[in-house]
């Protein structure tokens, strides 16, 4: 049981990092395109430059 279990989460997870990857490669915009992490990102990036 506990190997179907982690046999559908790799199964999952493969699946949606090739979905964000395909996202990724064929978005017209820049790569932070429709991002949900795009503002904390932006964040991160702006108190990096102030070093």
């Amino acid at each position: 049981m506990q190997t179907i279990i982690v046999i559908a989460v790799v199964i999952i997870a493969a699946a949606y990092a090739s979905w964000r990857a395909y996202k990724a490669l064929t978005s017209k915009g820049d790569a932070c395109a429709n991002c949900p992490l795009k503002d904390a990102c932006g964040k991160d990036k702006s108190k990096r430059k102030r070093r």
